[in-house]
């Protein structure tokens, strides 16, 4: 049968600087080596916290921050240094509680081990109780000199986009349009609990995300407090577009094949609800596409012997279903075994796009997750919203404070 190769995108950086990347790998960590970020938070007011035993790990951590930032168009400041006598969980919450001030935008956490109960109580600490963007690190990952170069690389980028920077973008030539990602993790301690997380975009170059979490009874897999997000996303759309979307675009990962009537009844017509009560001068072009990775399609390349498909292959016809607008998108690239591609069934869409634009808009949306210099398997909103809802079911257990929606505190 025959497929398609969508065109690799440029990926670009500060001041008009771009590049292109092999599109074999689908990856541009090489190509980034030096490149400013496209728009960078000054780290000048953070604490640093360690045990007296990591605080030589702390000062070589610190200084190799500061060396790899400056290139990067990060200025970072000398920060609050805490150091503590012992590792226990209440001697890092004691000390957060004390010297931190208003002023503090980020704090740093180095732990001897990884202990989950001292992890869980950090984050709550700073996503429910005192809301600030928290980064915590393992001493081991900073014990091996060699390496410490490209990991504190690694943290300065996402400090940066936990403070509400970007890294990069791709050309999105649709205007005033907003993607939204959903996705669902069942919380580790309450059962029958189950996590939605919601990540909407908030700016054109869809790099700027609003995130908020709703909770509902596991069964109950369809989403109930979208309304609450929906609202909130397009209020802060708004505030800063100085106008409402034309085009809202959502992406719902973790629906099976079973519930896809339910979702349709149930939160497209939510969606819809929404778009009357916010103020909206007439209906927004609308798109709900259901996103699932866990298939058993595989596609091969025959190409003299069978190999797989390079990355931006498009299956639209012959094993897509007659009753559905549906496409298979190959969108990351695998060193070793078969790559998975992942399903893409538009059960709603009244936004006027092409199925060509709708899966090269896909597929330019693979390339916007900071965590990783290169494409992923689901659009980067699904995987923000996978790592919000993760975060919230694994460690905090309790709704995050509303003044974080605006960062990827949860990265």
């Amino acid at each position: 049968m025959d497929g398609r190769v969508l065109p690799p995108e440029v990926i670009k950086h500060k001041d008009g600087k771009t590049y292109n990347y092999k599109p074999a790998e689908a990856e541009w960590s090489r190509e980034m080596r030096g490149a400013d970020l496209r728009s960078t938070v000054p780290l000048d007011s953070w604490m640093l916290l360690s045990t007296s035993r990591d605080s030589g790990i702390a000062q070589d951590f610190l200084q190799t921050l500061q060396r790899v930032c400056g290139p990067m168009g990060i200025k970072v400041a000398k920060p609050m240094m805490c150091e503590l006598r012992d590792d226990k969980t209440e001697t890092y919450l004691r000390t957060m509680q004390e010297k931190m001030t208003d002023s503090v935008r980020m704090v740093t956490c180095i732990l001897p081990t990884n202990r989950k109960d001292r992890y869980d109580a950090i984050k709550k600490f700073c996503c429910v109780s005192r809301p600030v963007s928290s980064q915590v690190i393992v001493a081991r990952t900073l014990s091996k000199k060699q390496m410490l170069m490209s990991v504190c690389t690694k943290i300065g980028i996402q400090l940066n986009c936990k403070l509400g920077g970007e890294v990069w973008a791709v050309d999105i030539p649709l205007k005033n349009l907003m993607v939204i990602g959903i996705d669902c993790y069942h919380d580790s301690v309450s059962k029958g609990k189950s996590i939605s997380g919601f990540v909407a975009s908030t700016n054109q170059t869809l790099t700027k995300y609003y995130s908020r979490c709703t909770s509902q009874h596991t069964g109950q897999e369809l989403v109930d407090g979208i309304k609450v997000c929906v609202t909130g996303a397009l209020r802060k759309y708004n505030e800063i577009n100085k106008t409402l979307p034309d085009r809202i675009i959502v992406f719902r990962d973790g629906v099976g094949d079973g519930q896809l009537a339910a979702v349709f009844e149930h939160e497209v017509k939510q969606f819809m609800e929404c778009f009357r009560t916010v103020g909206f001068q007439e209906r927004p072009k609308f798109a709900f596409i259901v996103v699932k990775k866990r298939i058993n399609s595989r596609f091969f390349l025959k190409n003299g012997r069978l190999q797989n498909p390079p990355p931006g292959s498009v299956v639209d016809q012959h094993v897509t279903r007659k009753e559905w607008y549906d496409f298979f998108l190959v969108s990351q690239s695998v060193r070793q075994g078969t790559v998975t591609p992942t399903h893409y069934n538009v059960i709603h869409d009244t936004t006027g796009l092409k199925p060509d634009h709708m899966q090269r808009l896909t597929y330019k949306l693979t390339h916007l997750y900071y965590n990783w210099p290169g494409t992923i398997r689901v659009p980067a909103p699904c995987q923000y919203a996978h790592k919000l809802a993760y975060l919230v079911g694994t460690s905090i257990h309790d709704e995050p404070d509303i003044s974080l929606a605006d960062r990827l505190y949860y990265l």
